[in-house]
């Protein structure tokens, strides 16, 4: 075995690590002394939000009882102008509780505008939701003729 060592020239001197192509010996110091205890924690990935990160209910509701107002406050149904109230509650609602910053959470902006006139109205929605870290509030806005439902969905991004 010594024979084989010594044609092959294969001695701790000149041993080379197989990934690095460098001796040993070269390595600084801190790199040969370094356990696994000394090692700081890998990057890992989070799968689900703390709880300081999850959806907010309530300044979502306010933002949109805000939007709500600013837009339909003191306004009687026009359905020339519903398009465009509707499609400024949704974009201001949107931006706005971008500006919340969420991490990782995705929303969607639904606005219902209808006129008022003593009618019901069903409205259903269907989704594949994780119960966990997905949220949506909503808020109803009302005067004597229009009424308005606003509802926020905030999906979690795994």
């Amino acid at each position: 075995m010594e024979n084989v060592e010594k044609r092959n020239n294969i001695n701790p001197e000149n041993a080379t690590t197989p990934s690095l192509g460098t001796k040993i010996e070269e390595l600084p110091d801190a790199a040969q002394q370094q356990s696994y205890e000394s090692v700081g924690p890998l990057n890992t990935y989070q799968i689900k939000p703390n709880l300081q990160e999850k959806f907010k209910e309530l300044p979502v509701k306010e933002i949109i009882k805000e939007v709500q107002a600013a837009v339909l406050g003191g306004k009687q149904y026009d359905p020339e102008q519903v398009k465009k109230w509707t499609i400024r509650i949704a974009n201001d609602v949107n931006q706005k509780v971008k500006e919340l910053e969420m991490k990782r959470y995705k929303h969607i902006a639904q606005v219902i505008i209808g006129e008022k006139k003593g009618q019901g109205i069903k409205a259903g929605v269907r989704c594949l939701w994780d119960a966990d870290v997905d949220g949506t509030t909503s808020e109803i806005f009302m005067n004597d003729t229009i009424f308005c439902v606003t509802t926020v969905f905030a999906i979690y991004l795994y």
